[in-house]
């Protein structure tokens, strides 16, 4: 079991860098809108973590995904108006 939990979080771990850094500042988000990506992930991955006793990744990893591709999508528009 903790073989797998910890397979888990490293994958858990992946994500974050690429999406979080890699994603997020390609887009160039403010650091506002990066915390609200991070603390939403770290909530829906404590929450998941305490209901199903694992990091379960098919839960955890559709949410933040679309978020992050939201919040991406207002900066865009917010850098076209300014331009």
């Amino acid at each position: 079991m903790e073989r797998i939990l910890l397979t888990q979080f490293v994958a858990l771990s992946l994500y974050t860098l690429f999406v979080g850094f890699c994603f997020c500042d390609g887009f160039n988000l403010r650091i506002g809108r990066k915390l609200v990506w991070f603390i939403f992930f770290l909530v829906i991955s404590a929450y998941v973590l305490r209901v199903t006793s694992q990091f379960a990744l098919s839960l955890i990893l559709p949410f933040p995904t679309l978020l992050a591709m939201v919040l991406c999508k207002l900066e865009q528009r917010e850098h076209r108006k300014t331009a």
